[in-house]
């Protein structure tokens, strides 16, 4: 625990998996199968989801394991029909089914301004990466408010705060008002989204478990709260 704070205690749990959902919501590449065949990620991985969403997101976490390392050798197609899967979920060249932007979600906005990309959330996403002294690093063009650079964000915030040190506790604080102010305001209506819309048993876990997680994030906040 980080100065006592209930929101920490599952902090490393947290932070891995909130690592593990940012990487799954970028354009797959072989670097995914590299990275979630290492048995100790993978291990990890399994460990975090059962301490922070009990036996259920374990098993949920394996299904997704799964989906992608139970091919053997049949990677390179699994890549392929993931890519075709991201396309069509989160890309184009028709509507994507399932934009992954918070601004797409922001019903904040005025109800002419819904369901469309840029807007406040993506200033406000701009922002805080500037404030950190961070920039996209991307080989394409990608709005701030994509639900993977929110992801990573949030990995970025809880590793400082982990790393202890004086500020620590600041970097919690960021952490826990990230989750309140925008994490949690849509991407467990995102995640539903994609688990009804996806085809593939993969993206498909990764809705059910991203809902689940930010969902149980938030009312540990709230628990702290009281």
């Amino acid at each position: 625990m980080i100065n006592g704070q209930t929101y920490a205690a599952p902090g490393i749990a947290r932070t891995i998996m909130y690592q593990f959902l940012a990487l799954t919501l970028y354009e797959p590449t072989a670097n995914l199968f590299t990275a979630l065949a290492q048995h100790d990620s993978s291990q990890q991985l399994l460990a975090a989801s059962r301490q922070f969403l009990g036996a259920e997101g374990e098993e949920l976490t394996k299904d997704i394991l799964n989906a992608v390392l139970g091919s053997g050798d049949n990677r390179e197609e699994v890549l392929l029909d993931l890519r075709v899967e991201y396309n069509r979920l989160f890309v184009g060249p028709t509507p994507p089914v399932c934009p992954p932007y918070e601004s797409f979600f922001d019903k904040q906005r005025p109800l002419e301004g819904q369901k469309n990309l840029m807007g406040p959330t993506s200033a406000a996403m701009e922002a805080a990466l500037g404030s950190e002294g961070l920039e996209m690093t991307l080989d394409y063009a990608e709005l701030p408010d994509h639900a993977a650079i929110e992801l990573e964000f949030m990995y970025y915030l809880l590793s400082r705060a982990g790393a202890g040190g004086e500020d620590a506790e600041v970097y919690l604080q960021k952490a826990k008002a990230f989750l309140i102010e925008h994490l949690s305001v849509w991407l467990p209506e995102f995640g539903t989204k994609l688990a009804g819309e996806s085809h593939q048993p993969f993206y498909r876990g990764i809705g059910l478990l991203l809902a689940a997680l930010t969902r149980a994030d938030l009312e540990s906040a709230k628990r702290e709260a009281h």
